[in-house]
């Protein structure tokens, strides 16, 4: 009997000292710390109670112009070769710095909070509301806007340049679209003039940003709604001559770049790769706005350890 109790005795002792190092152990693994890879959204308060959301743009590579050649390009959307012309040579980038991107095109009330205007009041075809994108603003008004949104936050802001809107819009993707080639699916990511176009004008307008699918980056309306002025001037042979590192058209010419298409437009104009090239930079219009970028800053360095005394 004595025998019997004393194995329960050390079977119960040694229960507990298991049990006690689960515990610890389950309490250490709690208290450790996840690691992290920095913000993937960034959020911006621009007063009134109005706020901007952008998503983390990685630095990288990718394949920028049209997939198809120009005769291609004309058997699977019409038109014409030199409507093509400016997309090629397609040939490999790199964005050698992220960036955030505006999750949505600007919207009303962000304008208004920064810029304290109506340009788009009782204007044709616009409807009125905080969350519908802004138009009827020129490449210099949206410039205009970008540097008092950084004087208010204290950031570098910017319309992105031609290689950096192509390349967030494709998000990884080396096809016509965000999501693929086809372009009958063009409608689930993009409002265009497939599916807004009905001859009823009471219903044609830009659409609340978000209502469509977004791209793999998290990017709303990069195909369709209203076209986006970028800081390039266009050039048709800029690809051909241009820089592979980060580029940008900076010399004078009579047009600025708009990318993406918009509600008033066929999918041709809504794919990757197409550019507008017949926009001033003084043009406005019902379905042309922006969306903005803002530089990404580098992490704070950490402080250099201390040798160990020996």
């Amino acid at each position: 009997m004595k025998r019997f109790e004393i194995i329960l005795t050390a079977c119960l002792a040694l229960t507990l000292v298991f049990s006690v190092g689960c515990s610890v152990g389950a309490q250490a693994k709690s208290n450790a710390k996840p690691k992290t890879a920095g913000p993937k959204q960034m959020t911006l308060e621009l007063g009134k109670g109005v706020t901007m959301k952008l998503a983390l743009v990685p630095a990288g590579e990718f394949m920028m112009g049209g997939k198809f050649t120009p005769a291609q390009a004309v058997k699977l959307y019409g038109g014409k070769e030199a409507h093509y012309a400016g997309e090629h040579p397609r040939h490999k980038v790199t964005i050698s710095k992220p960036f955030y991107m505006g999750i949505c095109e600007v919207t009303q009330s962000q304008w208004e909070a920064v810029m304290d205007a109506k340009p788009y009041d009782g204007k044709m075809l616009t409807k009125i509301g905080p969350d519908y994108p802004v138009s009827w603003v020129n490449w210099t008004e949206a410039t205009e806007f970008c540097s008092k949104l950084s004087k208010k936050i204290g950031k570098t802001a910017a319309l992105p340049s031609e290689a950096q809107w192509e390349y967030a819009c494709r998000a990884g993707s080396d096809t016509e679209y965000c999501y693929g080639d086809d372009k009958k699916k063009v409608g689930d990511y993009a409002w265009w003039f497939g599916n807004m176009i009905d001859n009823d004008k009471a219903k044609s307008y830009a659409r609340k940003g978000g209502l469509r699918k977004p791209n793999a980056w998290g990017l709303y309306d990069m195909h369709g709604n209203v076209w986006e002025w970028c800081r390039d001037w266009y050039s048709k042979d800029f690809y051909a001559g241009g820089k592979n590192v980060d580029p940008e058209y900076t010399k004078e010419t009579k047009t600025r770049c708009v990318r993406g298409g918009s509600w008033y437009n066929g999918e041709v104009h809504c794919r990757s790769a197409a550019r507008n090239s017949w926009c001033g930079p003084n043009y406005r219009h019902y379905n042309y706005g922006f969306r903005v970028m803002v530089v990404a800053e580098p992490p704070p360095s950490k402080p250099a350890s201390r040798p160990s005394a020996k």
